[in-house]
């Protein structure tokens, strides 16, 4: 919402404070809720935000931002009631969430568990399950520590998004400030409870309308991931060319369409 401020507000979670993001001003049934990609926060929908005409919620999941360090690092056990402590505390009954990555594996697991209070669900580049093995996830770990926090993100940028957007400021500023220089132990544990994550067991709980978005270039929750969402939620997927894993900085504009969409559809 362009002109309309934004108030950061701190909500005690259940394994200590979560930072909130909130522009304008939510309604108790139908707010709109944004939930962040692994290792960023919740100021990577801030251009977003700014293209809608919808007033949202992003929150800092615990291990990001400015957010509790406190773990566990899992969807169920972890993300997914820092989500639910935010609605409570911000008095939100029913809710749009719309999420990256991680964000939107957590978006599909509240719809299944939390069934009366999610109205619909948008994902950008997620996954029911990456499926890396340890040693994978151990490789990772590895370069994480071997590089630093910073140097390690740093690293990851050329590869995650679109070709054409690895220099554009807005991408690259963007993804350092929401990155942040966390305690490598805390990238870690994330790197570890995000990967091992599955949640093919409650994607046939999921009784709301879906979004499955993903660009053609996304090579860390590729295509074939979000065409497994729209298979698994009977919907069909949605590809945007061109772009790569961070659609909510690369195409903001365009991110802020088809949420409107969405949640005009499920009204």
């Amino acid at each position: 919402m362009s002109g309309v401020a934004t108030s950061t507000r701190t909500v005690d979670g259940p394994a200590g404070p979560l930072t909130v993001r909130v522009t304008g001003e939510p309604a108790a049934d139908g707010a709109l809720v944004l939930l962040h990609p692994i290792n960023t926060a919740g100021s990577v929908w801030e251009h977003v935000s700014a293209a809608l005409d919808l007033p949202t919620v992003a929150l800092d999941l615990r291990g990001h931002g400015t957010s509790t360090t406190a773990g566990p690092f899992s969807i169920e056990d972890g993300w997914l009631p820092d989500v639910v402590a935010v609605l409570d505390a911000l008095g939100l009954r029913t809710v749009h969430l719309a999420g990256g990555s991680l964000g939107g594996s957590i978006a599909l697991a509240a719809a299944a568990l939390h069934p009366q209070r999610v109205l619909g669900v948008a994902t950008f580049g997620s996954t029911l399950g990456v499926g890396a093995p340890d040693e994978a996830i151990e490789a990772m770990v590895s370069e994480l520590r071997a590089q630093g926090t910073a140097g390690y993100f740093a690293g990851l940028l050329p590869g995650i998004v679109g070709s054409a957007f690895r220099t554009e400021p807005r991408v690259v500023d963007g993804l350092a400030a929401a990155a942040g220089t966390r305690d490598e132990e805390v990238v870690a544990g994330i790197l570890h409870g995000a990967f091992r994550a599955d949640i093919r067991h409650l994607a046939g709980r999921v009784g709301v309308p879906v979004l499955a978005a993903t660009g053609t270039e996304d090579p860390t929750c590729p295509p074939a991931m979000t065409a497994e969402i729209a298979a698994a939620t009977g919907t069909e997927p949605v590809f945007l060319d061109g772009i790569g894993h961070l659609p909510m900085l690369e195409v903001p504009e365009r991110v802020a369409a088809l949420i409107t969409e969405h949640v005009e559809a499920t009204r």
